[in-house]
């Protein structure tokens, strides 16, 4: 079995996870890719290890956290090559692997105890006033726009189905995904809904009214979003990427894209386990003595 080794470097200084996962699967009689950037570095000397293209994997590791695990599924999406995340960052909702466990996630996946999970994502359209196309892009988690430098409120439109349901004033609006729930989504105030389902939600941030809640709408929705008001221009972001400055009466349409993440799944807990060891209503990231 052929893996692919996407790495953080930020979170492994000098590679030492990676080395020794590297040995770990080489030892039990796989193979293992890393990128051409890695060459002459401590990984040159493991047994098993090539450098080059990840296209002829059968899974791709993404050694980091939740930002590594989404930059490598929209840097590798058109591989079609399933995704399994390795946390070595700190929340981790979207890495399933604690490194503790990596040697039994390696011999899990070699004896194929692994089930395979198709993850929605946004398809977003960025329109000028004249319908011309600006910006084109798909999102894992979530696209988020949201009001400018200054402490003004951003007047947006919201429409579902070509349907005007709302004229949105305060911080901005999330649009998210099912998998990006545990997110912003979260943060904002937005549910917890399995990552799996075919839906979307679209969370204002901090809206300036007396009510707040949460649309959501199904994957064969389409949601527009109209720039109305602003006085320091808003901005776009597409799971953390760099942002894209917004216009007058800019549209952003959103709808369900033709590329779906398949994320490898071990089991080790459910998404309603993970939620609970991650997030306690207390505010910590982590379980009572953990740290």
């Amino acid at each position: 079995m052929r893996f692919g080794f996407v790495i953080n470097e930020e979170k492994d200084p000098g590679y030492a996870f990676s080395k020794r996962a590297a040995e770990v699967v080489s030892s039990k009689g796989g193979s293992v890719v890393f990128d051409d950037s890695c060459r002459g570095s401590v990984l040159d000397g493991v047994p098993g290890v090539t450098f080059g293209s990840y296209s002829d994997c059968d899974i791709l590791f993404s050694l980091g956290g939740d930002g590594t695990f989404l930059r490598t599924a929209h840097k590798h999406l058109g591989e079609k090559i399933p995704l399994i995340g390795v946390n070595l960052g700190t929340i981790g909702f979207l890495t399933e692997i604690h490194k503790d466990d990596f040697e039994d996630a390696v011999d899990r996946l070699l004896a194929g105890k692994y089930t395979l999970e198709k993850r929605t994502q946004l398809d977003v359209t960025l329109l000028s006033e004249d319908g011309t196309v600006k910006e084109h892009g798909v999102c894992l988690n979530d696209a988020v726009i949201a009001r400018g430098a200054n402490l003004h409120v951003v007047s947006l439109d919201l429409l579902i189905d070509h349907d005007h349901v709302e004229r949105l004033s305060g911080d901005g609006v999330i649009l998210s995904t099912a998998t990006g729930c545990t997110a912003y989504c979260l943060a904002a105030g937005g549910p917890i809904v399995k990552p799996d389902l075919d839906i979307f939600m679209v969370t204002p941030i901090c809206p300036h009214t007396l009510h707040k809640r949460t649309y959501i709408v199904s994957g064969d929705s389409t949601v527009e979003i109209i720039i109305e008001r602003f006085s320091e221009p808003p901005i776009l972001s597409l799971d953390g990427r760099p942002n894209i400055e917004l216009a007058y009466h800019d549209r952003i349409l959103l709808k369900k894209s033709e590329q779906d993440v398949i994320v490898a799944k071990l089991g080790y807990e459910n998404f309603y386990q993970t939620v609970r060891q991650k997030i306690r209503a207390r505010g910590s990231f982590y379980e009572d003595g953990e740290k």
